[in-house]
């Protein structure tokens, strides 16, 4: 089958799934038609199925979807003839102001879920840190102070070499958290951001919101999108160093994102 053919099909399979709403626990979000673009250039895909038809291949990730509060967005590609292939996502995205979210191609569309409105609630928020690298300059409330714009090394939070350095937030009240925004270093040492762990808390229970490998460049911007089990009063963020190692952490905000 031509693409021009599965084209036209569209606005039938839309009727399908015309605004569907899909509710996980207390996430609700939609699909709606985005007329091109790629999942394939910065996302970690989550799940990725195959099928003989459109509706076929649709199908799997709508199903996947459902269930975790991580995909964002499908990306549908024609294969050949008789194969069609869809990923879900996903994981993590790394940008910078420059890139554009979605590459062209003729081949592939995509099927985005547009979110409820969300707020960021980390904006001043108490933030605590392992070590400090200059007690004049390098504090953790640095990660909170609505700046994303770091030219120098000095507006970052910023500890020293330590065996798995951290940062945490303290949210003061218990919240569902959609997803995590890092704004790492832009002036220099990007490639220090790596091996992330980045966990949502209440109490001595943490629950992972996701892992970003890395390494980060300068200026990247991580956005992460968290477990449906990510719920707590704090946020932590952790690198993950080898035994018998030390890394240092700094970035220059974090912003932690609810449903409003």
């Amino acid at each position: 089958m031509r693409l021009k053919k599965v084209l036209t099909i569209f606005p039938f399979l839309m009727t399908m799934f015309p605004k569907v709403d899909l509710e996980v626990n207390y996430y609700q979000r939609q699909f709606e038609l985005k007329f091109s673009g790629s999942l394939t250039s910065g996302y970690e895909v989550l799940f990725s199925a195959d099928g003989n038809t459109f509706a076929a291949a649709i199908h799997q990730c709508s199903k996947f979807c459902r269930s975790d509060i991580r995909c964002i967005g499908m990306e549908l590609c024609r294969v050949r003839d008789d194969m069609y292939r869809c990923r879900a996502c996903c994981e993590t995205i790394t940008l910078k102001d420059k890139d554009l979210l979605y590459n062209d191609n003729s081949d592939c569309r995509y099927m985005e879920m547009h979110e409820d409105t969300e707020i960021n609630i980390a904006v001043n928020k108490p933030a605590t840190i392992s070590s400090i690298y200059n007690r004049d300059h390098h504090h953790a409330s640095n990660a909170v102070d609505n700046v994303t714009i770091c030219p120098t090394g000095l507006l970052n939070a910023h500890t020293k070499s330590d065996f798995r350095p951290w940062i945490k937030l303290d949210l003061q009240d218990i919240y569902h958290v959609n997803k995590i925004v890092i704004f790492n270093r832009q002036d220099a040492y990007g490639g220090r951001l790596h091996d992330l762990q980045v966990n949502v808390g209440v109490n001595d229970t943490e629950h992972t919101c996701g892992f970003y490998k890395g390494p980060a460049k300068n200026g990247d911007r991580i956005i992460m999108f968290c477990t449906s089990l990510a719920h707590g009063s704090y946020v932590t963020l952790t690198i993950l160093s080898l035994q018998g190692e030390t890394d240092t952490l700094h970035v220059c905000e974090i912003q932690i994102f609810v449903k409003n």
